[in-house]
């Protein structure tokens, strides 16, 4: 049983697969910093990293903070991945990379919710859409 934070922080890479360098990079802060949580030479990461960082390792956030209960994470009500890109995929990009899709999704949305129209469909250029005409010639039978 890990009885210190940084012990705790070393079960939940392990558990995850993913090392220090990962972590450091999802939490935009250097693998240095997680070296030395991990060392004991800091206690541990701030309250808002502990959280984010239970969240990318896939552990319950109260036992990486307390020690109580079980690394397993919390059952949380799967949400569909609205996107055709993969969440494999969107994992693969860099922090920076992701923060710029965030920034692109959120104009997006913002734009789109306040004019209320195609979801922000570019219009068509060059391209006349045809309207339907109550004249339209029925074929001869």
């Amino acid at each position: 049983m890990a009885s210190t934070y940084g012990e705790r922080l070393a079960q939940a890479l392990d558990l995850s697969g993913k090392d220090r360098q990962d972590l450091a990079d999802d939490l935009s802060i250097s693998v240095q910093a997680v070296s030395q949580v991990l060392l004991g030479k800091t206690k541990a990461l701030t309250a808002e990293n502990s959280v984010k960082a239970a969240r990318f390792l896939g552990v319950d956030a109260y036992w990486l903070a307390t020690g109580a209960g079980s690394p397993q994470a919390q059952a949380e009500v799967p949400q569909a991945w609205p996107f055709r890109a993969s969440r494999a995929e969107y994992e693969r990009l860099t922090p920076k990379q992701k923060e710029g899709l965030d920034a692109v999704v959120a104009a997006f949305l913002a734009a789109s919710l306040e004019r209320q129209d195609d979801w922000g469909r570019p219009a068509p250029r060059g391209v006349i859409e045809a309207a339907e005409s109550p004249h339209r010639r029925r074929k001869a039978s």
